[in-house]
């Protein structure tokens, strides 16, 4: 690719980038699949599990390339992020945030479901 010709993709994505609707989640897909190959190599050396919190990328898109092989198990910060990662056949999640009274109910849909939600708490 010339000089020239670079300038102009690199003109091109800046262009769109700016009329993307925010927030929106940008990445550079050959970094962030080097980024999961060193991860999961690293992982491997330790000989421990995997199970990433989505919350940064809250994207299904991502979740996929981190589980090439299946879906999941994964950890979400809020219900809604459960069900959506549930939606598309995520279901071995952890809900790390500590249960509320007012929530048993909606992770209680997760698990008729099907999924295999973890929960804390931090009461008895």
């Amino acid at each position: 690719m010339t000089d020239t010709a670079v300038r102009d993709a690199n003109a091109a994505i800046a262009a769109s980038l700016e009329t993307v609707p925010t927030p929106a989640l940008i990445l550079d897909v050959s970094k962030v699949d080097r980024n999961i190959a060193r991860l999961r190599a690293h992982l491997a050396q330790l000989g421990t599990g995997f199970r990433p919190h989505v919350k940064t990328s809250k994207s299904i898109d991502v979740a996929r390339r981190l589980f090439p092989e299946g879906v999941g198990p994964i950890t979400v910060s809020t219900l809604a992020e459960a069900e959506y990662f549930a939606d598309a056949g995520f279901a071995d999640i952890t809900y790390a945030v500590g249960l509320s009274l007012d929530r048993i109910a909606r992770a209680r849909r997760l698990v008729v479901r099907g999924v295999r939600l973890s929960v804390l708490i931090d009461t008895i």
